[in-house]
C-alpha cells in the first residue's frame, strides 16, 4: 500500500447531497481493494488563478488515502467522468529517503546530507549583491 494525495477542485454550484454521493462513490472504490481513507480536508471557496469552465472560484478539497497503485487509474476515471469536478490530481506523497542502517536509524541517507550541506541559507542569499544592484 502506497500513500496519496488526491486535490479535487469542485464546481462552486454543487450541492452537498451531490458532493456526498460523490465522495461516498471515491471512498467505495478506495476500500474495495483493501485500501483505507486518511482523511479529508475542506479548504473551501477559493479564486481561481483562471476561468474552468466560467467559474472564478471553486471548492478546494485534499482527499489523503492508503492504496495499491492499480486503483489510481480507476480512481481518475471516475473523477474524470464526474461533472461536479472541474480538475483533479493525485500524487504519491512524499517521504524522505533514510539510510538502511540500524544506527543510522531516523537519519537521513548521506547522499541527500551531502546535498541539503550544498544550500546557502536564505540570509545569505539575500545579502548578496546582484548584477543589477552593482
Amino acid at each position: 500500500m502506497k500513500q496519496y494525495e488526491c486535490m479535487l477542485v469542485v464546481n462552486p454550484e454543487t450541492k452537498k447531497d451531490d458532493l456526498e454521493k460523490l465522495f461516498s462513490k471515491i471512498e467505495a472504490l478506495i476500500t474495495k481493494e483493501g485500501g483505507t481513507i486518511e482523511g479529508l480536508k475542506e479548504w473551501g471557496l477559493r479564486r481561481l488563478a483562471y476561468p474552468i469552465d466560467k467559474h472564478k472560484e471553486a471548492f478546494y478539497y485534499l482527499l489523503y488515502f492508503d492504496a495499491s497503485k492499480n486503483i489510481i487509474p480507476e480512481l481518475e476515471g471516475l473523477l474524470r467522468i464526474s461533472l461536479p469536478i472541474l480538475r483533479y490530481m493525485t500524487t504519491k506523497k512524499f517521504e524522505l529517503i533514510k539510510a538502511k542502517d540500524n544506527k543510522s536509524k531516523g537519519k537521513v541517507s548521506e547522499k541527500t546530507a551531502e546535498n541539503v550541506e550544498n544550500v546557502e541559507p536564505v540570509e545569505n542569499i539575500e545579502s548578496k549583491e546582484t548584477a543589477v544592484d552593482a
